[in-house]
């Protein structure tokens, strides 16, 4: 079984493997203590006094605007429409009303586009709510300047060590997220009302009492594994490492490509590097992925605009940025198991593809 578990974490080391055999071997594979250990050591990532371990990032949008519908009533939710679906859909599902803002040309929230698109004293009507994307592992946006009066739920899924300030965060913790497990997230909070609702929630709304349990409030199947948090205690001490080879892998693109080709995506300071974002100068994101491709080399174009997909489509003001934008969007790879020589052979394969065009 040692030897066996060994394959599947072939970068962790003998200590981090021992961790999660013992998991295995204990057949606590539920909630329980790992859970409560990763919860415990994540602050020092979110930043937050309360860190509540989830099955997903998406079951963690589901409970906080479970949470804002019970508390506010229906809110006006402020997202980027270059965002993923869960978030979006979690707020929708509980019947608050979805507005669509522009990113800009770092491809994040433009805080500009959500005060022009807010309703005059809207605070008198619905409570607003802006949920801002941290794209590419970035973690905090510059010129965030919002009226004051916004709840702010971060998605952060891509950072995991974000620097913006929020009332909740999520994070997710998928098999291609810089900290992986099989199926995982957080959400963190300061407020230990909040926390109480989550705790709760993501148990079914049970309650203990002496020998059984009450159920006194709505909730789900929505908590963190002792399997998965086991996997994520295993990597919280090479998170950081893993995030200096991705910057230096993000560098070595950037300062190989051809700066005609587009610009990337600025990272700053605590950025976790998850994705290594080209903007190209021209739309030509399908060809240069089909190239890509044919060397072996995979890529992608990430999110479609959620607003021009068939299910949140609707008639809205043009959000001029985002439809200019995302068709010239491509993400390159910079994980932290690349080789030298295939950072070369990408740089070199992108130069070549734009040299013959």
């Amino acid at each position: 079984m040692r030897q066996s578990t060994k394959c599947f974490f072939p970068s962790l080391g003998r200590e981090e493997q021992e961790n999660i055999i013992q998991c295995l071997e204990s057949g606590n594979l539920g909630f329980g203590k790992e859970v409560l250990e990763f919860e415990k050591k994540f602050k020092n990532f979110s930043n937050k006094s309360f860190n509540i371990g989830v099955s997903s990032a998406s079951a963690a949008a589901y409970m906080v605007f479970a949470y804002l519908k019970k508390r506010y009533g229906v809110c006006d939710v402020y997202v980027p429409s270059l965002a993923f679906t869960s978030p979006v859909w979690a707020a929708r599902q509980h019947g608050h009303n979805i507005i669509f803002v522009d990113v800009d040309d770092n491809l994040l929230f433009c805080a500009e586009d959500y005060k022009s698109k807010r309703y005059p004293n809207s605070s008198w009507l619905r409570k607003n709510v802006v949920m801002p994307v941290l794209y590419g592992g970035v973690s905090n946006i510059p010129d965030f300047n919002l009226v004051g009066d916004e709840i702010v739920v971060v998605d952060s899924a891509h950072c995991i060590n974000p620097k913006i300030k929020s009332d909740f965060t999520l994070f997710s913790f998928h098999s291609l997220k810089p900290i992986c497990m099989s199926n995982g997230g957080m959400i963190s909070c300061d407020n230990e009302e909040d926390m109480k609702f989550f705790k709760k929630y993501r148990n079914f709304g049970r309650e203990n009492t002496e020998y059984t349990y009450d159920i006194t409030d709505e909730g789900f199947n929505f908590y963190l594994n002792n399997l998965n948090a086991s996997i994520g205690l295993a990597q919280l001490d090479k998170a950081e490492k893993n995030i200096k080879t991705r910057k230096r892998n993000y560098l070595e693109i950037k300062n190989g490509i051809f700066s005609r080709i587009g610009k990337f995506l600025c990272h700053d300071k605590h950025s976790s590097y998850y994705l290594s974002t080209l903007i190209l100068n021209d739309p030509a994101q399908e060809g240069l992925i089909s190239f890509l491709e044919e060397n072996n080399i995979q890529a992608s174009y990430h999110y479609p605009p959620l607003h021009m997909t068939k299910f949140y489509k609707r008639k809205i003001a043009p959000l001029e940025n985002t439809e200019k934008l995302y068709k010239k969007i491509i993400n390159l790879p910079i994980h932290q198991n690349l080789s030298d020589a295939q950072l070369q052979k990408l740089v070199e394969c992108v130069n070549m593809y734009f040299k013959e065009r």
